[in-house]
């Protein structure tokens, strides 16, 4: 049993683990984009996607005021 371990251990070098977890990774944005879109093209809204965008909001119409430094 123990030369079994040893043996997967020197095959799994820690490239490999990088790199397969990269890959997964990649995939489940995939797959996550991939239902999201299904989603907002069903008319759904998804509200845990949604935040507000920096910039999006409108300038308010209130002019302001500088004041002079002491």
């Amino acid at each position: 049993m123990e030369g079994i371990i040893l043996e997967l251990e020197a095959l799994a070098t820690p490239l490999a683990a990088v790199v397969g977890s990269s890959l997964l990774a990649v995939v489940f944005g995939v797959v996550m984009f991939g239902y999201t879109s299904e989603e907002e093209k069903a008319g759904r809204r998804l509200y845990w996607a949604e935040w507000p965008i920096p910039g999006s909001e409108e300038p308010s119409s209130e002019k302001e005021e500088f004041r002079l430094a002491a």
